[in-house]
């Protein structure tokens, strides 16, 4: 089925805007069964710009049978190629089309196998990330599948999707920019809310615009949607506690109601209003700097709508902010952990103070 207009238009945008993609260089672009005409539509656009693209292509479904068949000792090796294209590919675009209903039976014991095993290529990714030798950029993709396990119609979640893509990305990045400067020279960030009183330090740790523009912010690895501000907190900083409002969507289950409680800098307590299971299949099988805070963002997408859990669009909405746990080396962090794990909270009837001044109210910036 041929592509509309705006979501071609959109694919040329990624290419030509967002990752400004040139001549001669190498895009690999990672998509699933709902993604492949996207991703088509992607390698299209580049060639137009000279650039050599192929499409690595897998699915939850294929995923799902490896895990529960596969001995777990191949788990622990990859392949020569996969360490060459860490290495040396250009351009890394990874369509994100997951299953939720595939992704909910995987063994998570298995998947922390997998973890470890590509951790070398990790490190590597972080490394050229650090050093803008690599172009790389995770995109959200809509499905029916994850509509249904989010409770809300397709329809609206397509509407909401790409229309948080459909941004005007100078704007937004003026808007990132003028936000920076309120935080400018500041050493602590307070969050005060319901079921929240919670402190941490961004001393020496500068801010990322997210404003899906390779060009301007320099940042070895982009999302898509774009829209946050975010930091790689001090990591021992972190002291309080924070309740998080709004639902998850991780590995295909919905989490909401989520409160940390942190002692210098590590997660010493939790609770689940609803999904208990789910955040403790994940978090328990996790290994690394899995408790130590890893990020604090503040959304500002002025088209991102809330969906009921799908991470990359809901953590840029405005009026929100999220914090996760885990890993950040490849944005400036010092957590070395096998998952990044974002969770959001509105900031209706909550305050965020920078030191000590007031920054926002209500979800309204001061």
């Amino acid at each position: 089925m041929p592509l509309s207009e705006k979501l071609q238009r959109i694919a040329r945008n990624i290419i030509r805007v967002n990752m400004s993609v040139k001549e001669r260089e190498s895009v690999i672009i990672s998509a699933g069964p709902n993604s492949l005409d996207f991703a088509e539509a992607l390698v299209f656009e580049a060639s137009k710009v000279g650039a050599y693209s192929s499409i690595n292509y897998g699915s939850d479904r294929l995923a799902l049978k490896i895990y529960k068949t596969a001995s777990e000792k191949y788990l622990k090796h990859y392949s020569n190629l996969s360490e060459i294209l860490a290495k040396k590919v250009d351009v890394e675009i990874m369509l994100d089309d997951s299953d939720p209903f595939m992704e909910r039976q995987m063994p998570q014991n298995k998947i922390e196998i997998r973890r470890k095993a590509t951790k070398p290529l990790r490190e590597i990714k972080d490394r050229r990330s650090k050093e803008k030798t690599i172009k790389s950029v995770l995109i959200g993709f809509p499905t029916k599948e994850t509509a249904i396990s989010m409770k809300i119609p397709f329809a609206k979640l397509n509407k909401i999707f790409w229309g948080t893509m459909d941004v005007d990305y100078q704007k937004l990045h003026a808007a990132n920019k003028a936000l920076a400067r309120k935080l400018a020279g500041k050493k602590w960030i307070r969050v005060i809310g319901d079921g929240t009183d919670i402190k941490l330090s961004i001393k020496g740790r500068p801010p990322i615009l997210d404003s899906g523009l390779w060009t301007k912010e320099r940042l070895g690895y982009l999302n898509l949607p774009a829209g946050e501000v975010f930091y790689a907190p001090v990591e021992k900083s972190v002291k309080g506690e924070i309740y998080f409002d709004l639902p998850n969507l991780h590995y295909g289950m919905q989490i909401q109601g989520v409160w940390w409680k942190f002692k210098h800098g590590k997660l010493v307590d939790y609770s689940v209003d609803r999904g208990l299971k789910a955040f403790e299949d994940v978090y328990k099988n996790a290994s690394g700097d899995k408790n130590r805070i890893g990020e604090f963002a503040i959304g500002t997408n002025p088209k991102a709508r809330t969906t009921g859990g799908m991470i990359i669009v809901d953590e840029k909405v405005r009026k929100t902010i999220h914090m996760a746990i885990g890993h950040n080396k490849h944005f400036g962090g010092r957590n070395d952990a096998t998952i990044h794990w974002d969770f959001f909270k509105t900031m209706k009837d909550a305050e965020m103070y920078a030191d000590k001044r007031l920054i926002m109210k209500n979800g309204v910036l001061v």
